[in-house]
């Protein structure tokens, strides 16, 4: 096979010192996999016009490949929606949320090779707004802790881990509050909900695992919606650490749905919303959907189904 990877400049694990030997490092990955790799160093405002131009070439790879964290695929994913572009992706940011869920082994050489023996499949993707998001959207406290770590990351030069918890602590001191109305399909009505935090995830985020923030599915169509209805920074404090140690059924201060689409509208013209740990403003009211199919992706073959147990009561065959 033969890809065209993209590697985001400002992805947290890429070395700003050591271009050239990450370039090598990851050409040599792909050719150990038996495949051939043109590897391009993209800033990642850089990233959908070069997608579109390898793509539109006649002599256009098997598959795009972007190198990054979810951020950089929530970029590459918003040029490759709804077209017949082939998406790779190599997980090197600080969070890869979303090539675990597509079963992508961190490590580049085995990362290589799952791509490389990967078959291509269609996942969904959740829409709000028009802007696309790959695992997740948020409201409330945690876009304006993104809002504060990137603040201090400019300001201190620190990394995105060192920032949260200074972060986290401001914005729970301030704990903003909204009052939203909230209307989907299936009937569903929530209004003059107050809440410090609305989490909706691109798939139905389960406790089955035993891992919270395991999806169960990435093409099932539907998104997850999960109001906190605490209104103080602690009953929030404790709601996280309910659904931390023993999964968000057991959290009874969050109410959740299952939804194709729903809206939300309050009190304010524009708000400020996460998409896959980016930040953004938007107009409400805010129109979420569940996109089935939307982006074309390689993953990892799924592992050969486990034989049925033998049956105790089966007839042993004669022995000769």
């Amino acid at each position: 096979m033969r890809f065209s990877v993209l590697v985001n400049c400002g992805a947290g694990s890429v070395d700003d010192d050591d271009e050239d030997g990450q370039r090598e490092e990851i050409e040599k990955a792909f050719v150990a996999a038996g495949a051939q790799a043109d590897v391009q160093l993209v800033p990642a405002t850089d990233l959908p016009a070069t997608m579109r131009r390898i793509w539109d070439d006649e002599d256009r790879p098997d598959a795009i490949v972007v190198a990054g964290g979810d951020g950089t695929v929530n970029c590459a994913a918003g040029e490759a929606v709804g077209t017949d572009l082939v998406l790779g992706v190599l997980p090197l940011g600080t969070f890869n949320h979303f090539a675990k869920d597509l079963g992508i082994p961190t490590d580049l050489t085995e990362g290589a090779a799952s791509l490389t023996s990967g078959k291509e499949r269609q996942v969904d993707l959740g829409e709000v707004n028009g802007r696309v998001f790959v695992n997740n959207s948020a409201l409330g406290v945690y876009p304006a802790m993104v809002a504060v770590r990137d603040r201090i990351r400019d300001e201190r030069g620190w990394g995105k881990v060192r920032a949260v918890p200074v972060a986290a602590m401001r914005v729970l001191r301030a704990f903003p509050v909204h009052r939203f109305d909230l209307r989907g399909s299936d009937g569903f009505v929530r209004t003059r909900v107050r809440t410090p935090f609305v989490f909706v995830g691109n798939g139905v985020y389960d406790d089955d695992s035993g891992k919270v923030g395991d999806r169960g599915s990435l093409d099932d169509g539907q998104l997850g919606l999960y109001v906190a209805r605490v209104v103080s920074r602690w009953g929030l404090v404790r709601t996280v650490i309910r659904t931390v140690l023993s999964g968000h059924q057991s959290a009874r201060d969050l109410d959740r749905a299952e939804l194709e689409e729903f809206e939300v509208s309050g009190n304010v013209k524009r708000l400020r919303v996460a998409l896959d740990g980016e930040i953004c403003w938007l107009d409400t009211p805010l129109r979420y959907r569940s996109c089935p199919g939307a982006l074309r992706v390689l993953a990892p073959s799924p592992p050969p189904a486990e034989p049925p147990p033998s049956d105790p009561n089966e007839a042993v065959h004669d022995q000769p």
